[in-house]
C-alpha cells in the first residue's frame, strides 16, 4: 500500500512510499512500469518525498522525527539507494557539530563480524536513551537550484542544508510569525519577507500559477467555493486549472481564471476512501502536452 508518490519533471521517474508491511520507498520508471530501485523499512514515518528537482538521483524523505536525503548510486542497470541523515538543531535553535557518518547502511543482516550495530547501541545505549536532545521540528521541505534544501520548521526557523557536506545552519535571526503564510526573496545569505498574508486555517498544499504571479493554497477544511473537503491538490503547468482529490474519493478539476472565485468543471468518483495525494506530470514523448494524474488513495492497494 502507498502514502506518498513524487514525479520527477525531467524525466519518467516517479518515486513512492509504502506503508505496511516494509514501509519501503522505491523508485519506478512510470513509462515502463519498471522499478528502478527500492530501500526497505526507509519510508517508516515518512510524511513527505521530494526529488531534487535538478537531479532525480536524489530524494529528499522528512519524517515526523528525521530528515534524510537518500543518493542513488548505479553502475550500467544496478541502482542502490544510500542514506544521508540530517541531523537537526536543538529546540532552541542551537547547532551542534554532528558525528562523522557511518560508511555504511546499518541493516538486520549477519556479517562475517557479527551482527551490524550504530554506535550508540556499541556504547550502551538502547531506546530514548540515544537521543535525549530535543530537536526542531521540520515541516516543509524544498530543494534550491543549487541542490541545496530550505527546511521550514515549525518553531519558526528556516534552514538550509547541504546534502554533501550536511551542514545544516539557520537563516533567519526572527522566528516567522505564526498563522501566516510568507513570501520570502532570498539572495545568497539575504532573506527579505516580501509579503505576509495571515490565514485562518492550517494551510496543507501551495502551489504556483504557470506565470508565478498567484499563489494557490488550500486546506483540508471544507471549501466555501466548492463544497467538498479538500484533501490534496496538484496543478496544471501551463493553464489556469487545478485537479483536487477530496476526502469523499472524488477527484475535482478547477477552473481558476476568475481567481476569486474557482469554478468546479469537472468532477469524477473514483474511490470510496480520501484521495490523499495527486501527482500532474507532463510529457511530450508521446506528444505535446500530455498530461498524467498519479492518484494515492488511503488503504487502497494500488496495482502495477
Amino acid at each position: 500500500m502507498y502514502c506518498h508518490i513524487i514525479c520527477f519533471d525531467g524525466g519518467p521517474y516517479l518515486g513512492c512510499c509504502s506503508t505496511l508491511p516494509d514501509h519501503s520507498i522505491t523508485v519506478w520508471n512510470w513509462e515502463n512500469a519498471e522499478p528502478i530501485c527500492s530501500q526497505p523499512r526507509a519510508g517508516k514515518g515518512v510524511v513527505s518525498l521530494v526529488f531534487n528537482p535538478m537531479n532525480w538521483l536524489q530524494i529528499c524523505a522528512l519524517g515526523t522525527i528525521s530528515l534524510t536525503v537518500w543518493n542513488i548510486e548505479k553502475s550500467a542497470s544496478f541502482h542502490v539507494m544510500k542514506p544521508s541523515v540530517i541531523e537537526l538543531p536543538a529546540a532552541d535553535g542551537s547547532v551542534t557539530e554532528r558525528e562523522a557518518p557511518p560508511s555504511h547502511i546499518i541493516n538486520d543482516r549477519l556479517t562475517y563480524f557479527g551482527p551490524q550495530m550504530p554506535a550508540t547501541a556499541i556504547s550502551g545505549l538502547t531506546g530514548d536513551k540515544q537521543s535525549t536532545r530535543a530537536t526542531l521540528t521540520a515541516t516543509a521541505i524544498c530543494w534550491t537550484a543549487t541542490s541545496e534544501l530550505y527546511v521550514g520548521c515549525k518553531e519558526g526557523f528556516l534552514l538550509l542544508v547541504d546534502p554533501d557536506s550536511l551542514s545544516v545552519s539557520i537563516t533567519n535571526s526572527d522566528t516567522l510569525q505564526e498563522g501566516a503564510m510568507h513570501c520570502l526573496h532570498i539572495k545568497e545569505s539575504q532573506i527579505e519577507i516580501t509579503q505576509t498574508w495571515e490565514v485562518d486555517v492550517p494551510v496543507t498544499s501551495v502551489m504556483y500559477s504557470p506565470d508565478y504571479e498567484t499563489l494557490l493554497s488550500f486546506s483540508n477544511m471544507v471549501s466555501s467555493h466548492i463544497n467538498y473537503n479538500v484533501y490534496s491538490l496538484a496543478c496544471c503547468p501551463v493553464a489556469h486549472y487545478a485537479a483536487v482529490g477530496t476526502v469523499s474519493g472524488h477527484v475535482l478539476f478547477i477552473d481558476l481564471i476568475r481567481e476569486q472565485q474557482p469554478r468546479l468543471v469537472h468532477k469524477a468518483h473514483l474511490y470510496s476512501r480520501p484521495v490523499d495525494h495527486l501527482v500532474q506530470v507532463s510529457s511530450t514523448s508521446v506528444m505535446p502536452l500530455r498530461f498524467t494524474l498519479f492518484l494515492c488513495c488511503t488503504y487502497v492497494r494500488v496495482s502495477h
